[in-house]
This record gives structure tokens, C-alpha cells and sequence, in this order.
């Protein structure tokens, strides 16, 4: 694999960045899993001139399809600009996104508002990207109410009866397909109904086709091999076609409403809270309401941007439990970004830890937490009390960036650690990191 990353510019220009060492090792970690986004070798600039500020340096990451990845960092090392680089908020300068096998644009503001392109990108990124921010009381419009609030992608992008009777298809397609799959004699197992999808263009045309001809057909061919374990599911399918015939005939209008009733559902709230307006709600239901709004959507990404950080520590344990059954319910791959390296812990399936634009460490979970590498993850993990801590001052390790020397001969790599934990480091560096370890085991 090339040493280097090549960038054309503007002009005929042409950049080239080194590689650093141990980068793909540490992107192919997990070759049995898909990607949903692949950050390679990102710089973010804020400013010009004497002024410019390099908020995020050769970043690169991926973030796998159905995970929570924790972004962990204290305030201004550059977590959120990350996420809202993801969506396409903030443009950068150098390296490249990419979201389901989709180049985005450095600066999607940019160019002809009106052309096919610009239209395309922006239906996409609303369609399959959704930002929670972390303010709710500045995020949600307080002169709309709920139904409004909630609703308003849904009435932008008119697809509310899509992603209503879609729903429909989908549910009835995999819990037919999870109980066929039990089947000992069946020697290959369906795939679920998005990886059906995937080969087709998203329609309810298609959507039909994959359940209830399809499907239908392969059940009606496995009943030659056992009619009394099939028939249940082939008549389940004839039932839910005739359901689903009813569906068909609903409006955007009624589709919409009914998502939005389904969702608020989906954490804590009913209908009664349709015609309230959000500063009538306290700022943990008001975080659910912007949950709520991104969620709606159906969106392949979610980026939540510190969406606790502002609310009572009771109400923060809920709002992680309304992410949890959400992921698992609509199939959600998150960006959960946070400064607590603790709260990140109960919804993560991996870690990953930035100081100063960074990338430092990356793991699962429970190699970040209970086997960090890096000073700054460890400081990051003192700054949390516990009831654990010995008696004495509350600040634990402090992180202090000079204490890398750092230069031009002198730079870090990507080091595996083991179970796909990596770490940023000098060969030296690593080994004091170790020896401090196995100073601490004995």
C-alpha cells in the first residue's frame, strides 16, 4: 500500500502527506466489518494567515456499520468539530469523508446551490446522516410546537409514507427471517431485509418485491422440506400482504403523523405533547424531542453531539438507555461524542480518545477503560471520582503535552497493543508505557 496520501488542489496543484506508520493496521482492524464512514487523512483549518488555527491534524478513522463509537476528548480538542465535519457543517481543508461509499464535498456550501449535484448531496446527507446537538433549548425552535419540531425533516423530504410502510416491510421481513433461520435443516441462512435493500433502489416498489414476492417464493419452495414448520410463515406473509394493502392507501400527511406519535413513544411521550411547544418541557424531555427529530428520519447515522453533558446526572442515565434501545431498534450507527469518559463507557462499543486535533488511542471499550495506554486517556479516566478513590486531593494524573519531544526525526506511530487497542506513540514512549503497567500489576 502507498507511503503516501495524494491530494489534487485547485490549479493543478498537487499535495502529498507521509503515511504514518501503523495507520492501516490500525483502519483494518476489523476487515469482517463494513464502514459507514472512513475519515483518511483529515485537516481541518479554521482561519487565515497570521490567525490560522489547525483544529484537527491527519485524522484518520473508521466508524463500522451498527456501532457506538465513543469521541472522547476535555473541551476544545476538537470532538464536535469532527462530528460537524462528518455532516458537513464545518468544511476542511485537506484529506477526505466518505459515508456509505460516498465522497463528501470539502465545502458542501460551495458552488451552484441549484444544480443536481448540490441537490443530490444534500438529500443524501439529510437521508442518511442526523446531528443531536448539545444544547436542546438552543437547537429546537421554541415559536413551533412538537408536531412541528418533530416532523420537520419528514416535511422536508416528503418521505414520510416511504419510511413508514418501509418500516412496515422491514419488520415483517426479519422477524420471518430470524425464526426461518433457526431452521437446523436450512443450509443457507437469508440475509435481513437491509442487506436486501442494499442491492436495489429504496422504493416501495422494491421493498414489495424483496418481502412479499421474494421472500414469499423461498418460503413456498421450503415447504417441500418440512410443510409443517413453513406453512406458519407462509400464511403470516399472506396476512401481512393484505395489511399491508391498507397501509398503501394512507397519506403523507397520516404517515407522518403516525411516525411522529411512534417515536415520541419511543421515549416517554405521547401524543398529548403534540400541540406543546418545547420551552414547556424541562431540558431532559427537551433533549428527547431532538432525539426524536433526528431518529424520525430513519438516518444510517446518527452524530450526538454531547447530548448529556447539559442534563441532571438521573436524567443522563435515561437519555443513554432511550440511545441504547434505539440503536438496537432502527439498526443506528452512532458517533457519541463526550468529554466523561465514564458515561461513554455504558453505550460504547469502542473508544476513541483526541487532545489538541489528535487521535491518541482507540479500542474497545473495555480495553480503554480498563487497560489505557496513553497519559492523557489516563488523566482523562482520573478526572472521573469514584468512591473508589483513596482519601486526598481530587485531580488525579495530569496530562502535559510537552512531555512528548517531538520533531522532524522524532515521531509517533500507531501501536497494536493487543485485542484491536491502538495506541500513538514513539518506540520509547511505548516502552515507559509498559513498564509503568507492569509496574502497577505487581
Amino acid at each position: 500500500m502507498s507511503k503516501y496520501y495524494i491530494e489534487k488542489q485547485p490549479f493543478k496543484k498537487v499535495l502529498y502527506r507521509q503515511i504514518r506508520k501503523g495507520t492501516n493496521e490500525m483502519l483494518n482492524a476489523y476487515k469482517d466489518k463494513k464502514s459507514v464512514v472512513e475519515i483518511r487523512n483529515l485537516d481541518i483549518v479554521y482561519g487565515f494567515g497570521a490567525k490560522e488555527f489547525t483544529a484537527i491534524k491527519d485524522l484518520n478513522l473508521n466508524i463500522y456499520d451498527g456501532e457506538v463509537l465513543g469521541l472522547v476528548g476535555e473541551s476544545g480538542s476538537g470532538k464536535s468539530t469532527i462530528g460537524r465535519s462528518i455532516i458537513g457543517l464545518t468544511p476542511h481543508s485537506f484529506g477526505q469523508i466518505k459515508i456509505l461509499d460516498r465522497i463528501i464535498p470539502k465545502n458542501i456550501d460551495r458552488g451552484n446551490k441549484f444544480s443536481k449535484n448540490h441537490k443530490d448531496i444534500i438529500n443524501f446527507m439529510v437521508n442518511k446522516v442526523q446531528m443531536i446537538f448539545q444544547d436542546p433549548t438552543n437547537s429546537l425552535n421554541p415559536f413551533k410546537d412538537v408536531k412541528t419540531v418533530v416532523g420537520e425533516g419528514l416535511s422536508n423530504t416528503k418521505n414520510a409514507r416511504l419510511i413508514y410502510i418501509t418500516d412496515f416491510d422491514e419488520k415483517v421481513y426479519n422477524n420471518i427471517v430470524s425464526q426461518v433461520n433457526q431452521f437446523d435443516k436450512l443450509t443457507d441462512k437469508l440475509p435481513n431485509y437491509t442487506d436486501q435493500m442494499a442491492k436495489l433502489t429504496f422504493n416501495l416498489d422494491n421493498s414489495y418485491k424483496v418481502v412479499f414476492k421474494d421472500l414469499l417464493k423461498t418460503i413456498d419452495e421450503y415447504k417441500n422440506s418440512d410443510k409443517d414448520f413453513f406453512t406458519p410463515f407462509y400464511n403470516k406473509l399472506i396476512e401481512s400482504e393484505k395489511q399491508r394493502q391498507t397501509l398503501v392507501e394512507l397519506s403523507e400527511k397520516e404517515c407522518k403523523q403516525r411516525l411522529i406519535i411512534e417515536i415520541l413513544k419511543q421515549v416517554g411521550l405521547d401524543e398529548s405533547v403534540l400541540s406543546r411547544y418545547p420551552l414547556e418541557f424541562s431540558g431532559g424531555q427537551q433533549q428527547r424531542l431532538g432525539i426524536c427529530r433526528s431518529v424520525v428520519l430513519r438516518p444510517k447515522l446518527l452524530i450526538a453531539d454531547e447530548p448529556i453533558s447539559a442534563l441532571d446526572v438521573s436524567i443522563q442515565a435515561q437519555v443513554i438507555n432511550i440511545f441504547n434501545e434505539l440503536k438496537k431498534k432502527y439498526n443506528l450507527t452512532i458517533l457519541f461524542i463526550a468529554h466523561d469518559l465514564r458515561m461513554v463507557e455504558y453505550i460504547s462499543d469502542r473508544i476513541a480518545v483526541i487532545n489538541k486535533g489528535v487521535l491518541l488511542e482507540i479500542g474497545p471499550t473495555n480495553e480503554i477503560i480498563n487497560n489505557a495506554y496513553h497519559p492523557y486517556t489516563k488523566s482523562l479516566l482520573d478526572a472521573v471520582p469514584s468512591i473508589e478513590s483513596e482519601k486526598g486531593s481530587l485531580i488525579g494524573s495530569i496530562y502535559d503535552h510537552n512531555i512528548h519531544k517531538y520533531d522532524e526525526n522524532n515521531q509517533p506511530s500507531w501501536h497494536h497493543v493487543g485485542n484491536n487497542h491502538f495506541v500513538l506513540a514513539t518506540e520509547s514512549e511505548l516502552a515507559v508505557y509498559k513498564f509503568e503497567k507492569q509496574k502497577l500489576n505487581k
